[in-house]
């Protein structure tokens, strides 16, 4: 025995259409369609239930007792579906989900981890997956949502925004300053010691009133830990350049001292870098623009 013919989902839809406009031209404007269209779909419909729905008349329409029987089913299914949809579209646009981030460590220890505390009080949905390293990441292999550090990627299909400026100051204790001398211009830094960050090419970058003044510096010692490099600075080491806010209570103590005060370090972007497959997702989209409207242009 053969199936009965199916019933199409645009038929119904011109048919409860039509009935709650009053009118075959009502439905077509309704619609966005021809009349024409949306005529023959109606007959389409009756031809496949077998049964007349609706009666035809100069003044619009009117409903059989077939036809009133099936649009009070019809009409609820097609709510029902429309309320469905609307289930769907929020459940995929909700804020929920894993998102997983990497942070270099200074700038997540001192500025970003409070924000994402705050971020994910307001979303108690989300499940965070947070690293703090300064290593470079393939970011779709390792399937981050984003990264947030200063400078470039040279992954140029990466999705770039500047987050924020960063201050730098070049530093080193008083009495590393006394004993070795305190330079004045940054042509001295080459006779000084230097501590650097691993990620840290050693191109030091001087404003100067007639520009910008570039010294390379070889390393004494070489980390990847911030904390380390201050701990250096304050045994006299040598100098060492970090970020400002790392550096606001020992330069208040007294245990470090601004190097070139009148030469200050350029200042590079702290940025955030999204794969393209992931800007889309509300959860992603949520947090940078927490971060970009909770964090300072300048830290």
């Amino acid at each position: 025995m053969p199936e009965p013919a199916q019933v199409d989902l645009l038929d119904i839809i011109s048919f409860v259409r039509v009935v709650e406009t009053g009118s075959i031209v009502s439905a077509a404007i309704r619609l966005g369609l021809a009349k024409s269209i949306v005529s023959r779909r109606i007959s389409r419909l009756e031809a496949v239930l077998g049964a007349q729905l609706l009666i035809r008349t100069p003044r619009g329409t009117t409903l059989t007792d077939v036809g009133r029987e099936y649009y009070a089913r019809a009409g609820g299914g097609l709510a029902e579906l429309e309320s469905a949809r609307e289930v769907v579209n929020k459940l995929t646009s909700e804020i929920s989900g894993l998102l997983r981030v990497q942070v270099q460590t200074a700038f997540g220890e001192y500025v970003i981890a409070p924000l994402l505390a705050e971020f994910a009080q307001l979303h108690p949905r989300i499940q965070f997956d947070i690293w703090f390293e300064d290593r470079r990441v393939d970011m779709n292999a390792e399937a981050y949502d984003l990264v947030i550090k200063p400078g470039s990627d040279p992954d140029l299909t990466l999705i770039t925004r500047k987050l924020a400026k960063i201050g730098w100051v070049v530093v080193a204790s008083p009495a590393y300053l006394d004993a070795q001398g305190r330079p004045v211009h940054p042509s001295d830094m080459n006779a000084h010691r230097a501590m650097l960050h691993v990620t840290d090419t050693g191109n030091w970058r001087f404003q100067g009133a007639h520009g910008s003044e570039h010294v390379q510096m070889s390393s004494e010692l070489r980390t990847d830990n911030g904390q380390m490099l201050l701990a250096a600075a304050r045994a006299g080491l040598g100098v060492a350049r970090v970020p400002k806010f790392m550096v606001e209570d020992p330069l208040m103590r007294g245990e470090l001292e601004v190097v070139l005060p009148a030469f200050p370090h350029e200042s590079d972007d702290l940025q955030i870098f999204i794969p393209p497959t992931r800007t889309s997702i509300a959860r992603v989209r949520a947090l940078v623009n927490f971060l970009y409207e909770k964090t300072d242009r300048e830290v």
